[in-house]
């Protein structure tokens, strides 16, 4: 069976088409304006050496994943270790304070027991009386000197701690070893940097903005980058982490930060990349 199409039908079914089109589009179709810029890692740390001394241990190599609290390398620290161990017998030491405490007990039942043979038969003196008085303050004394003395003990074992815990590097943050500056057996200076680690699950895309095109741009906002990944390019969905209260007066442009997730590392922070935004 033959069908013919007239000419009249094909352009009324050509006219419904364009209708359906027309239909179908938004009414207003939101324009996107785009900046370049450069991403950085969310976390990029240089660590220096908190005392001086020389290298005794290192735990990490460059690339190595290093989690918050992870020693890092050591310095040579057997003073301190020594230290620690004596503060802490000195401050475990406690037979002079029991042997005084047990001197105040007793001298507290004999003082008991002659203010009671004062009071009730006289058959002690008054000068023996206050001499056994005096015997139990100056014990009591004694005691409290040497409590003193173990609160101070107490405090240098802890002070000796801390001597030894600033002989080793402990990471603050979870990241990878980018940069290992110093070796076994090499000298550092207090503040001398030592290693560098950067957290890159997250990234910084950071673009100089034409002033009119993100003028209404906000904190907390979402748009999209681009972002280069080896021979290809991944869109990312960020927010925007930082705007400029303030434009450059030079280059009429404002900085603008956007904070992207980078949970599987694809993205290698220090690449370029394009942001698009609402133009508004």
């Amino acid at each position: 069976m033959n069908f013919a199409v007239s000419e009249g039908m094909s352009a009324r079914v050509a006219v419904f088409l364009t209708g359906l089109c027309l239909a179908a589009a938004p009414a207003h179709a939101q324009k996107l304006a785009s900046s370049p810029g450069v991403t950085e890692p969310f976390l990029d740390v240089l660590l220096s050496a908190p005392v001086a001394g020389t290298v005794a241990k290192v735990h990490v190599k460059e690339g190595d994943l290093v989690k918050e609290g992870q020693v890092l390398l050591e310095l040579r620290k057997q003073q301190e270790e020594l230290a620690v161990a004596r503060s802490r017998l000195v401050m475990e030491g406690k037979a002079e304070l029991e042997s005084a405490q047990a001197k105040v007990d007793t001298l507290k039942t004999d003082l008991d027991a002659t203010r009671k043979l004062f009071e009730a038969t006289k058959s002690v003196s008054k000068d023996d009386l206050m001499k056994k008085e005096l015997e139990y303050r100056q014990a009591v004394a004694e005691v409290d000197r040497l409590k003193t003395v173990e609160e101070r003990e107490v405090i240098e074992w802890e002070i000796a701690k801390q001597f030894l815990a600033e002989r080793s590097l402990f990471s603050p943050l979870t990241g990878h070893v980018v940069d290992l500056v110093r070796d076994v057996g090499e000298d550092c200076k207090a503040q001398d940097p030592m290693l560098r680690i950067v957290d890159t699950r997250q990234f910084y895309f950071v673009s100089n903005v034409e002033a009119r095109s993100g003028y209404h741009l906000k904190v907390g906002q979402e748009v999209r980058v681009d972002v280069e990944a080896g021979r290809e390019t991944v869109q990312v969905k960020g927010r925007i982490n930082f705007v400029s209260p303030v434009v450059d007066p030079a280059s009429g442009l404002l900085r603008v930060k956007v904070l992207c997730p980078n949970a599987d590392g694809k993205v290698r922070p220090g690449v370029s990349g394009t942001m698009h935004f609402p133009e508004n």
